[in-house]
């Protein structure tokens, strides 16, 4: 009988607690109608904790069941099982916190920081994380004197990424040395990084910057970080200094990956000079103008300035029809191409005089063959062109190469024409300038002896025209004393130069000639602004005798182009040239072609940076 009673009394219970569908914890209340549990809490100051787990916790789950929930530790997040999807799903929203970690190492202080001053936007922290798992992410720096850093964002990807957190507020106090110890956390975790320290500067003195005066020492290269030899120099005018208010900050914004600034105090005033330092990385090869910014006692004042980019290298085709070692076509043995590969000349030394890295030189002898055709074609024309291509006496033109380089010019190519050839029929420069402007009355001839309207026969020395920052006739190499080599002159060598009629009126004419049949106003050597093309009327432009042996070319009265070899293959002004009326002359054949270089290069590079090399 009691186990009858006993079995109906759970039975009992059984049926309550089916019945009951719905639960409240917490109080004695009915829940809401639309809960199966609802948790109270009597005195309104307790919640609920679900269960908390790292991530790698809770991918040990086995078998989650669709909606369950956890509290991930690892991303200060709430995860929910999607079954539909198989995996676990976030609820902050946004994408999940982000795992990375820092070098403290690369935390640069970037800025100037003076008590009494806002901080701007040059006023900033960098450093380099490392991510491990793209999400979200908070960086903050604190001082203990009015100012700090922040910043939020998105990584999207893993790997090393650099942040910039920018600074906020205004130091009150200058600080001693080493400087405001800066506090960093992490997406709300200590960094543990100790090393951070900010110098505050006291109150600024009243001066102003001269960007017109600013010389970018050390050489930047695309690539290659700056170094302490990368600085900027700035002339300053201070006025009287007041009290303690005698310091200054400058300091520039960051393009294209590098920066400016330095800081200090004027023992006096007047005219002076200051440096800054400059750090950072250039991205690309174009000139980058930087906007420098005072803390002038008067109020913040700004200036600009550009510094240039060292040229990336460029492989140069240099070509003849002889490789006879005159140095026409740049072959192994040239002065001319010694020139070119010197680092005195075309390097990323502080003194070299155009920065670049020196630039590879390749020799072919031309022919009147099919297979030298396919060579220019698949050297000009295809997947590896040559940046820049410098043609010398005696080039064999055919109507297949004159194609093959018209269409290298059309490509962005750099083509430098040293070139008298005066043949008519199957090719010459006749035929390629017909071609290349589109009319077929342009004559190409021989200069003529004894011309009336310079003087002249028809070797030379043929002036060079004064064209106001013309990149070549005031380009880099210049001699002693001189800004310019207009007015000077430039010489041929055996054999005279060839004079051109009937071109564009918009080139850029260097030199003029005379023919008895055509008059004194055809041209001896053009740049043209809209190919990148350069011609000059004489193919033994660069010949030098030095190193040669054998007939007249050893003799420097026929050979217009000299180099010093004592001061690494740098120009120098031809004396003692000429057998002809200007027997006894001084040219300057080796500077011009320093300076047309210096312009391919220029040229090779603009095509490169389009084409995104």
């Amino acid at each position: 009988m009691k186990k009858i009673i006993l079995l109906a009394g759970i039975f009992a219970l059984l049926c309550t607690f089916t019945l009951k569908a719905q639960v409240t914890i917490g109080k004695e209340t009915p829940p809401d109608l639309s809960a199966v549990l609802q948790i109270i809490s009597p005195d309104s100051t307790k919640g609920v904790l679900v269960p908390e787990m790292t991530a790698d916790q809770r991918d040990k789950i086995s078998k989650p069941a669709n909606g369950l929930l956890i509290y991930n530790i690892t991303e200060d997040c709430y995860n929910y099982w999607n079954a539909a999807d198989s995996a676990w799903q976030s609820l902050c929203g946004g994408m999940s916190k982000a795992v990375y970690t820092l070098d403290c190492s690369t935390v640069v202080v970037n800025g100037t920081y003076v008590q009494g001053t806002a901080l701007n936007g040059n006023d900033y922290l960098s450093m380099q994380v490392d991510v491990k798992k793209p999400g979200s992410y908070s960086i903050t720096g604190t001082t203990s004197n009015s100012y700090g850093f922040n910043t939020q964002g998105t990584f999207l990807n893993t790997g090393l990424q650099t942040v910039l957190v920018p600074g906020q507020g205004q130091p009150k106090n200058a600080s001693p040395a080493p400087g405001d110890p800066v506090t960093l956390t992490l997406s709300g975790a200590e960094s543990g990084c100790t090393n951070i320290k900010i110098p505050v500067l006291p109150p600024t003195a009243t001066y102003s910057l001269s960007c017109g005066s600013a010389v970018f020492n050390g050489v930047y290269i695309k690539g290659t970080p700056l170094t302490p030899s990368n600085t900027v120099t700035f002339n300053v005018n201070v006025a009287p200094i007041q009290g303690n208010a005698n310091t200054w900050a400058v300091s520039s914004n960051t393009v294209n990956g590098i920066s400016f600034s330095g800081s200090g105090a004027f023992a006096a005033s007047g005219t002076q000079t200051i440096a800054l330092q400059g750090t950072g990385t250039p991205t690309g090869t174009d000139p980058i103008t930087l906007t420098f910014t005072t803390n002038s006692s008067d109020g913040a004042a700004t200036c600009t300035a550009t510094v240039n980019i060292a040229y990336s290298q460029m492989r140069i085709l240099g070509s003849d029809g002889v490789n006879n070692n005159f140095g026409y076509g740049l072959n192994a043995t040239s002065m001319a191409r010694a020139m070119i590969t010197s680092d005195a000349n075309f390097g990323t030394k502080p003194t070299s005089t155009v920065k670049a890295i020196t630039p590879t030189v390749d020799y072919h002898q031309s022919a009147a063959t099919t297979t030298d055709d396919t060579y220019f074609q698949t050297n000009l024309l295809g997947a590896n062109p040559y940046n820049i291509v410098v043609i010398g006496y005696d080039f064999f033109w055919d109507a297949s190469k004159i194609t093959t380089f018209l269409q290298y010019l059309n490509n962005g190519g750099v083509l430098v024409l040293l070139d008298e050839n005066t043949v008519t029929t199957g090719g010459g420069m006749q035929s390629f300038m017909q071609q290349l402007y589109g009319n077929q009355s342009i004559v190409m001839t021989p200069a003529a002896s004894g011309s009336p309207a310079q003087g002249i026969d028809g070797h030379g020395p043929y002036l060079i025209g004064s064209i106001p920052g013309d990149p070549i006739s005031a380009g880099p190499f210049q001699p002693t004393g001189y800004t310019t080599l207009g007015g000077l002159g430039w010489g041929a060598d055996a054999t005279t130069a060839s004079v051109l009629y009937g071109l564009p009126s918009n080139l850029i004419v260097y030199s003029t000639g005379y023919t008895a049949a055509n008059g004194a106003n055809g041209v001896t050597m053009f740049r043209d602004p809209t190919n990148n093309l350069f011609w000059v009327g004489d193919g033994g432009f660069d010949s030098d005798p030095a190193g040669y042996t054998g007939g007249n070319y050893s003799d420097p009265i026929d050979c217009p182009f000299a180099v010093t070899a004592a001061t690494a293959y740098q120009p120098t002004p031809r004396t003692g040239w000429g057998a002809y009326a200007q027997a006894g002359s001084t040219v300057y054949n080796s500077y011009m072609f320093g300076n047309i270089m210096a312009w391919a290069i220029n040229q090779a590079q603009i095509t490169k940076n389009k084409k995104g090399l």
